[in-house]
């Protein structure tokens, strides 16, 4: 079984009801808004489902909203919150939860760990289909300075910015996230200040903290 080299995010989300076709501004926003420089050849997002089209399926752990347990594309990923941040005002006037997290990812693992999330009736699980569109931000460890690049390169400090159509039980949903890594000493600051900047450009709707939570706790609310 690979080792799992545990990454530490800071992170920030929102959940909607309906497809991202329903919340047309925040698209718009998302896919053409570009507040930082561009590396040589970054395209706009493009939108893509999970690998050969399989969903993830989320184990929920009754009562919790600090921990996600789930099965994507042969993987085992655990991801554990290990501060919560409280609410910050972006841009003046945008709010959510800014939360700490650690994730670790296994591969390779007996098919007897796959049936824990597809075959075990008796354990609370959730399909959740995805289709996604991602844009990464190369934050300069010492310059602060900001650079968007290739939603395909690989990146030792930088932010991800994503917008996910979801389908649960057959209804729709969409979300907004930003996460940023690793979790050093001056990435609080740095991610709060790339985020504002970001959403300043999305002016026709306020994005509220009551729409802000994390995967574990949006389905155990949902």
């Amino acid at each position: 079984m690979p080792m799992s080299i545990p990454l530490a995010s800071q992170e920030a989300r929102w959940f909607f009801e309906g497809g991202s076709v329903r919340h047309a501004d925040v698209q718009q926003w998302f896919e053409q808004y570009s507040p930082y420089p561009r590396a040589s050849g970054v395209g706009p997002p493009v939108w893509r489902p999970r690998k050969d089209g399989k969903s993830d399926i989320y184990l929920l752990v009754p009562g919790a909203a600090d921990i996600g347990i789930k099965w994507r594309e042969g993987d085992l990923q655990v991801k554990g919150r290990v501060a919560d941040l409280g609410t910050v005002v972006f841009a003046g006037w945008h709010a959510g939860r800014v939360e700490r997290w650690v994730k670790w990812s296994y591969g390779a693992l007996p098919g007897a760990y796959r049936d824990i999330f597809e075959r075990t009736a008796s354990l609370d699980t959730v399909t959740v289909h995805k289709t996604r569109a991602l844009r990464k931000i190369r934050l300069g460890t010492f310059t602060g300075a900001a650079e968007e690049v290739a939603a395909t390169t690989l990146l030792d400090r930088g932010l991800n910015i994503e917008m996910t159509d979801l389908s649960v039980d057959g209804r729709a949903y969409c979300s907004v996230a930003f996460e940023a890594f690793p979790d050093d000493s001056a990435m609080h600051a740095a991610f709060n200040g790339a985020v504002s900047l970001f959403l300043e450009g999305l002016t026709s709707v306020t994005l509220s903290v009551q729409d802000s939570r994390s995967y574990p706790h949006w389905l155990r609310d949902r």
